[in-house]
């Protein structure tokens, strides 16, 4: 029988955690730019930490491991920022600058359709129904498509040049990686000894899922990414580096990501040809089933543990609350939350 104590103790936990989601709740915009470092800082730890366990198993001390480690990655971002980046910089400029003419070139297409109803033998009260409701739809979908451009272009950008974070964030990550026993050892102090077995137990599998996870994702990306600009480049769809990377990058947000990476690649292809527009359509299904088949499954391997219908939910929830950001983290904060409750329903029951 559960103890009065234990029981005042997990309402205690319960509505602290009440609190926690109501303060993160009302003040996303603050905690985002507050955590944001660190967050970044915990996935650049899990990306590289399979390299320095594997450097240190050559008996390359861990200080020296991290160093090189960075150094590498210093002459690969300089070589990239020299020979690769003027070539996104220069798409995207040309990409955001065409914006404006391609929803006018849309809008023109429609109103020729309307120009054609409008000559029909069609009846005035037919042809005013359809014309306003095609014009509605024109405006709503020329709103939306600019909209969601600008803010994803304009996210990404600055996502890039927030070098101030990304710095902080190597330095944090550099000392959880340096420091991962001392942390370790200082969360365990402040858990009850009696608890500390199964806050063990659940820490490595959540170690081993956000590892999974963050490191599976970040090489589909890639992989799906390098794909896309190929395959858009085939095609001769214009700005395909930017188009590419951004295919790329949205994949990794599950289910919903590849259709919303495809939207501006069909987007500037119909501009061009609806013909391109089909063989883009084509290829990114071939693409997204080529993922589906191979990719994820021999990557990530099934090893998340959430059924596909809790993952949609996840990424609703977390696309309504927070956006793109809360559609990035919902499948792993999902999975995390999943093996807390369930630790917790066995410590209980």
């Amino acid at each position: 029988m559960v103890s009065t104590r234990k029981i005042f103790t997990y309402i205690i936990l319960f509505l602290l955690g009440i609190l926690i989601t109501y303060f993160g709740l009302t003040y996303t915009d603050k905690i985002e730019k507050i955590i944001f470092p660190l967050v970044m800082g915990a996935v650049i730890a899990y990306i590289l930490r399979p390299i320095v366990l594997k450097l240190e198993s050559k008996n390359i001390p861990r200080t020296r491991s991290i160093i090189l480690i960075y150094l590498a990655f210093g002459i690969v971002l300089t070589t990239a920022v020299v020979f690769i980046a003027p070539i996104f910089v220069n798409s995207t400029r040309e990409f955001i600058n065409t914006i404006p003419e391609i929803t006018t070139e849309y809008g023109e297409n429609f109103n020729n359709i309307l120009k054609t109803i409008d000559t029909s033998d069609w009846s005035e009260e037919v042809k005013n129904a359809i014309y306003n409701e095609i014009n509605n739809g024109v405006n709503i979908a020329e709103n939306m498509l600019m909209d969601a451009l600008r803010k994803s272009l304009m996210g990404f950008l600055k996502s890039v040049t927030g070098i101030s974070n990304i710095i902080l964030a190597m330095i944090i990550a550099y000392y959880i990686m340096k420091d991962a026993e001392f942390f370790k050892k200082g969360a365990l102090s402040l858990v009850p000894r009696r608890w500390r077995k199964e806050i063990i137990g659940a820490s490595r599998e959540i170690n081993d899922i956000l590892s999974c996870f963050i490191q599976g994702q970040l090489l589909t990306a890639f992989i799906i990414g390098v794909m896309e600009t190929i395959a858009l480049t085939i095609i001769g769809v214009k700005y395909s580096p930017i188009l590419g990377l951004m295919g790329g990058i949205s994949n990794i947000i599950p289910y919903f990501g590849p259709f919303i990476g495809a939207i501006p690649s069909v987007a500037v292809a119909l501009i061009d040809s609806p013909m391109k527009a089909v063989w883009t359509v084509l290829a990114f299904l071939i693409i997204q089933q080529i993922d589906n088949a191979f990719i994820s499954p021999k990557i990530i391997e099934g090893r998340i543990g959430l059924h596909p219908v809790t993952t949609i939910l996840a990424v609703l929830v977390g696309g309504e609350f927070f956006g793109i950001i809360g559609m990035l983290v919902a499948v792993p904060v999902t999975a995390v939350l999943k093996v807390i409750l369930k630790r917790f329903v066995e410590a209980i029951v």
